[in-house]
Order: structure tokens, then sequence, then C-alpha cells
């Protein structure tokens, strides 16, 4: 098969994945989804219907949900890949290696998680309906923002009430952008391990990123005291409100932000891209 993107042979590959979802990672993301009712059913036995869960806290619940599904998507789906002799069958499928890793893609960053996320809202609307528990407003009703807590809402609730904070409303878009971007890398980072990991592919990847963590911050430890001990540094660092306005440090601080969160999406992007292209079977 060549390497050109045809999109009928691509339909057809998302046709086969989609097929394939419910056996490879059904069972997980079923699980996933009624993770709020078990906290729903929780908050029943022990507080019963005094208690009023907001709206917030149960959509931050429903991302949290959708997340895991998009951080386990690659290894349960696409758990053979990686695999001598079980990957042999994905690497015959009649399509293009870019057909199949768009499609990868498209399941771990989109279809995985925003079916937990519709089966959790679902399931949290007919929670509301019940005339008992302590679900008593709709989930639509969240101060923060819907359909998702990360969007501009927030900010513009808070240029609405606070006075002097118009600022805020500018943020919002710069907010948004950074935690979409961010969300796409740590998935692309993990679709990355699962390639690698042939066992246990999330656990040895949050395992690893402690470890990398901890070994960071034994190296950066010396240098911030070394930095906040001297006096020049601590000078400057003092000086920054009076340089540089909130708008124009927040702005630099998102810039590099959203910076570093693109150069994570083109790495791992790459990187998967790239072990899968040379995949030995």
């Amino acid at each position: 098969m060549n390497n050109k993107f045809d999109w009928n042979r691509f339909c057809k590959v998302v046709n086969k994945d989609f097929r394939n979802m419910w056996p490879m990672f059904g069972h997980t993301m079923l699980i996933l989804a009624v993770l709020p009712f078990a906290v729903w059913l929780f908050m029943a036995v022990i507080a019963g219907s005094d208690v009023s869960m907001p709206p917030d806290i149960r959509l931050l619940m429903i991302e949290g949900a959708a997340y895991l599904a998009a951080i386990m998507a690659p290894s349960r789906m696409y758990r053979t890949w990686n695999l001598r002799n079980e990957g042999i069958y994905y690497a015959m499928l009649p399509a293009s290696k870019l057909e199949k890793f768009t499609s990868a893609m498209l399941y771990s960053l989109i279809i995985c998680p925003l079916a937990v996320y519709l089966g959790s809202m679902v399931l949290d609307i007919f929670l509301t309906i019940l005339p008992f528990g302590h679900y008593h407003q709709w989930i639509w009703q969240c101060e923060g923002g819907f359909p998702f807590t990360f969007n501009m809402s927030f900010f513009e609730n808070l240029a609405l009430e606070e006075e002097g904070a118009e600022m805020f409303a500018n943020f919002g878009n710069l907010w948004t952008l950074g935690c979409w971007l961010g969300y796409i890398a740590t998935v692309l980072m993990f679709m990355f391990t699962a390639t690698l990991f042939k066992k246990h592919k999330v656990l040895q990847t949050i395992l690893w990123l402690y470890v990398i963590e901890f070994a960071l911050s034994i190296i950066l430890m010396p240098v911030m005291i070394y930095a906040f001990g001297n006096t020049d540094f601590m000078e400057w660092f003092m000086q920054l409100p009076e340089r540089y306005s909130e708008v124009d440090f927040t702005n630099w601080l998102f810039g590099i932000c959203i910076g570093f969160n693109v150069l994570l999406i083109v790495l791992f992007g790459w990187l998967s891209w790239r072990r899968l292209k040379k995949m030995p079977y």
C-alpha cells in the first residue's frame, strides 16, 4: 500500500476502529462514564438529599472521566500495535500508515472521550430528574461555563462582576486555547508511550512521569535556591510589576505556556508517527 491519504480507505479504517471500540475499550469506557454515579450514590448514602452538589463539581467529574478515557484509549484500543507477533494484523490492514495513524488520533482525542462525556452527561440529567438525591440543579447551570469548565465564560463573569477586572475578558481565549493544547499534548504523549511500553502502558507512563519530575526537582532545586538567594536577581524580580502591566505579564505567561504546549504536540505527534512508521514486526 502507498503512504498517500485516501478518503475511502480512511473511512474504512475509522469504521473498523469503531467496530473494535466496544470489544477493546467498551467496558472500561462504561465504567468511566458511570463514575459520577458512584459519587452520587456515596453522597446519597452519607448525606441524603440535604446536601446539594453544585453543577460545576459534577461537570468537573464528567470532564475527568472523559480525560481518563482519552489517555487510556491508545493503550486499550491499539494495545497490539507495538507487539511483534500480535501487531502484524494491525500492520497488514489494507490502509496506509497515515490513515491508520489519523484514525488512532481521532479516536484517542475525540471519539472515545466524547462518548464517555456524553454518556456521563445523559446519566447526570437522569439523576437530576429523580425526585430524590442531591442533584438539585441542571448541569448546564454551571457558573464557571458550559459545556466545559475551561472556557472563557469564567473570565467573562469576572469582567462583569469585579470592578476593574475588564482585563479578565481578554484572557478567556488564551485560557481556552492553552487548556485545549495541553489536553492534546497529554493525549499524544500517552499515544507515544503506548508505542513504547508493551504492558501496563498508562501506569508505566505515570510512573515514568513521576520519576522525571523527581529528577528535575533535584536538578532545579539548587538553581532556584541560588537564584532567589542572589541579590541582583531578587532586585530584578521585584521590579517586574513596575516594568510590566498585569495584562502584559499575563499575556507573556500565557504565550510561554501555549508555545510550550505546541512544542509538546509537535514532538509527541512526530515521535508517535515515527514509531509506528518504523515499527518492526
